[in-house]
């Protein structure tokens, strides 16, 4: 079978995350690193194809290409959950077509009443709910001009853009294929990049649910996933998770050690090398802490 190379970027907590698989015979990662960026993606509401630093994210990307010999023409990018809108909706089940559209708008207008709707991408991905007469969506809003802007790197790097997603929806997708048993399951997966916290219930493979949660200590983490936790166990038809599944920065023992007790739920980090092949090439310290990569190996995962 012939090597077929992806690579996945994300952009979080002032870092580029990079990895690289061969889809030949055996998945390999064949790069998995990382580097500084001086661009803001968390904060930056104004990107644009012509953004003054444009060229400045070009060449760390650039750098980071180079240095990791990168085969990939193609190039995908997750993007981190601050600027963008993520909410849980309910809609009628009944509406289809252009009256769906409509109350989709409706419902981002309500978030952003001042800011034209053309300025964004909008997209609702349909969930498992309780309900017959309801269906639960999840609502997602990028600005185009973030957009326009990753696509014009990409041009200047002489690549073509292959995905752009969302990173704790890249990381489901490391989950899924490093933890396959968790198709059996029903797990709470936790995203940390410093001072905001990603929390979603992914129920036999599905997300069901999100949030995200302001942090700044340990204690907050401690008490935005407790906080989860009851809210999910008031929810209509939620099952209880059998597990808390972390990824991000900071995932250390000592912390698995502190929520898992402080829930009394199994506690472990997402292990984004399992079930995967790394290259010889490949630095161990990325290896053994592959958790923070869990996005960009999701990306690089997905051929589609």
């Amino acid at each position: 079978m012939r090597s077929s190379y992806y690579v996945g970027v994300s952009l979080y907590k002032g870092q580029i995350q990079l990895a690289e698989l061969d889809h030949g015979k055996k998945k390999t990662v064949t790069a998995l690193n990382e580097r500084s960026t001086s661009i803001d993606f968390n904060h930056d509401g104004n990107f644009s194809p012509d953004h003054p630093q444009l060229f400045t994210f070009v060449y760390e990307l650039e750098e980071l290409l180079k240095q990791n010999k990168v085969h990939s023409k193609t190039i995908s990018f997750a993007l981190p959950t601050e600027p963008l809108l993520i909410n849980v909706i309910p809609v009628d089940a009944t509406l289809q077509g252009t009256e769906l559209t409509s109350h989709i708008q409706w419902e981002f207008e309500q978030y952003y009443p001042n800011v034209p709707h053309k300025d964004f991408t909008i997209s609702a991905y349909p969930i498992p709910g309780p309900k017959k007469n309801v269906k639960q969506v999840f609502l997602v809003g990028v600005r185009r001009g973030l957009i326009g802007f990753l696509k014009r790197a990409a041009s200047e790097l002489r690549m073509e853009v292959h995905l752009i997603d969302i990173d704790h929806f890249s990381a489901e997708k490391t989950l899924r294929h490093c933890h396959p048993e968790i198709l059996k399951e029903n797990v709470m997966l936790i995203g940390l990049r410093g001072d905001f916290l990603d929390a979603s219930l992914v129920c036999q493979g599905e997300y069901t649910d999100y949030r995200g949660f302001s942090t700044e200590h340990l204690d907050d983490l401690k008490k935005c996933i407790l906080t989860y936790r009851q809210y999910l166990e008031q929810k209509d038809g939620i099952q209880a998770p059998t597990k808390i599944i972390l990824y991000g920065f900071n995932v250390t023992p000592q912390t698995l050690n502190q929520i898992q007790r402080e829930t009394g739920i199994a506690t472990l980090a997402l292990d984004s090398m399992r079930n995967l092949i790394p290259s010889k090439k490949l630095d161990e310290a990325y290896v053994k802490e592959s958790s923070r990569f869990a996005a960009a190996i999701g990306l690089a995962l997905r051929t589609q």
